[in-house]
């Protein structure tokens, strides 16, 4: 299980909590802002989303198309494929499923959307 807080403290990455409405996360490409009324969950999913952005050297709001990539990346980074096939026929709804793998319902929604042909070909066998 990726662990953001755990990778942004390895690599001295500075990470505050603060008013930030209405948006959850922000870098200027060294630091990284996250509201500070995100739940833990929230926060997770927010700071490995800021984090992605850092890395490719992003700073300010991006376009839609960069941001849609960054949030596949996020999607796949949280959440292995493997955890999504192992859930199926559970008969769980999405909170539920995202709560049991420790993201949003909008990080789920992501993965699901960005999956590959293999990917749900994967997830039709195991849900048999």
């Amino acid at each position: 299980m990726f662990v953001p807080w755990a990778f942004a403290e390895e690599r001295h990455i500075e990470v505050s909590r603060i008013p930030l409405r209405p948006l959850s996360g922000y870098t200027d490409s060294r630091r990284i802002w996250l509201d500070h009324r995100l739940t833990a969950t929230e926060a997770r999913c927010a700071l490995t989303h800021e984090l992605i952005h850092l890395a490719r050297g992003h700073d300010r709001h991006q376009p839609p198309a960069v941001e849609n990539r960054v949030r596949a990346d996020t999607a796949r980074l949280l959440v292995p494929w493997a955890a999504i096939t192992a859930h199926a026929g559970s008969q769980l709804n999405a909170w539920h499923l995202a709560q049991k793998l420790g993201v949003t319902e909008r990080v789920l929604a992501d993965r699901l959307q960005h999956a590959s042909a293999t990917e749900i070909a994967e997830l039709r066998c195991a849900a048999g």
